[in-house]
């Protein structure tokens, strides 16, 4: 009964599941730190943009802003299942390694004024791709050098709508 049902719903997701790696402009959402708006353009296989405006929903109320160049690396995993003796691939999968720099403004409770912060952002993710979709998950961590050096972490789930496949 197990074997049955599963391969009744794995034969009504391989469609979905055979994504692929998307090109040009996209927009679409981010969950974390910060939360907001995300856009994202895909040069070629291996290289993106990509810009983040937000804001804290935890803490002191802050705006937030940045754009980071990304090095895709767009990967399909494949596996073969001994016991059906059949093969199975997932298009779609794109870890990427980002660099690029943000800046927020905070607003500071005790004095009622805002603090300016600018810092260097380095890190990277994972972006699925389903059809026009894409679902990602990342982390950066952020150096900040204006007005002084300090570190942040930054980071979140989304996903976006790309206009061309």
């Amino acid at each position: 009964m197990k074997k049955g049902t599963l391969t009744i719903l794995g034969l009504l997701f391989i469609p979905i599941l055979l994504g692929a790696q998307n090109s040009g402009p996209s927009i679409g959402i981010i969950l974390g730190t910060p939360t907001g708006f995300t856009g994202k353009y895909v040069f070629a296989r291996s290289s993106a943009i990509v810009g983040n405006v937000g804001w804290s929903l935890i803490g002191n109320q802050a705006f937030y802003a940045g754009v980071d160049y990304q090095f895709l690396f767009p990967q399909t995993l494949k596996w073969t299942d001994e016991y059906e003796e059949t093969a199975h691939e997932v298009k779609g999968l794109c870890p990427y390694f980002g660099i690029g720099g943000r800046f927020y403004l905070a607003e500071n409770q005790p004095a009622h004024n805002m603090d300016f912060f600018v810092g260097i952002r380095l890190g990277g993710g994972l972006e699925y791709a389903i059809s026009r979709f894409a679902l990602f998950l990342e982390i950066y961590p952020v150096v900040n050098v204006i007005p002084s050096t300090d570190f942040n972490l930054e980071g979140g789930f989304g996903f976006r709508f790309y206009f061309s496949k």
